[in-house]
């Protein structure tokens, strides 16, 4: 037994104004995507308590991708409990990965790009095939660039950070 029902036209006129409402929202998204996003204030560091030690910087770099390069402005304080709680394993496999100018090399060749081959970067830092896997090997263990593709690397975040604060104090006298 089929039942019929009779359509008096809202179905079809509630369609159609679904549809124009998504259209609406892929504009409306669309041109968010396209949109410069404002600079970003550096959000103020976390309310501590007297005598708490911390640690506080801020980092602005620009981030690569496809069409126009974004300004990231980062601004990290870390508080004395935090700080206690890194492990030595962390602190050395960061302090390893920053040990020594080819890797300081290969983090600067990746500074700024959304990514360089594996022989570019050899090149850039004069190093033979199985010490720049060596090397890359170790800035990927301690989280400072990523493998995009293969044999392609691109700094991350974390990495962004770490590179630009050491040069930072570097040039302190």
């Amino acid at each position: 037994m089929e039942t019929k029902v009779k359509d008096t036209g809202k179905t079809k006129e509630a369609i159609k104004q679904l549809q124009a409402d998504m259209r609406a929202l892929q504009a409306a998204l669309a041109a968010s995507r396209e949109a410069p996003a404002p600079a970003a204030a550096p959000e103020p560091a976390p309310k501590r308590e007297k005598g708490d030690a911390a640690v506080s910087y801020s980092v602005s770099y620009r981030t690569p991708g496809v069409g126009e390069m974004k300004i990231k402005n980062v601004t990290e304080s870390v508080t004395a409990a935090q700080i206690a709680r890194v492990t030595d394993e962390r602190v050395a496999a960061i302090g390893d990965a920053v040990s020594s100018a080819p890797k300081i090399s290969l983090l600067r060749a990746l500074l700024g790009k959304e990514g360089e081959s594996a022989a570019v970067l050899g090149e850039i830092a004069s190093l033979t095939t199985g010490s720049l896997y060596h090397h890359l090997r170790d800035l990927m263990h301690a989280g400072l660039i990523d493998q995009t593709a293969r044999n392609r690397y691109s700094l991350t975040d974390h990495g962004n950070r770490v590179l630009l604060v050491l040069l930072a104090l570097a040039t302190a006298p």
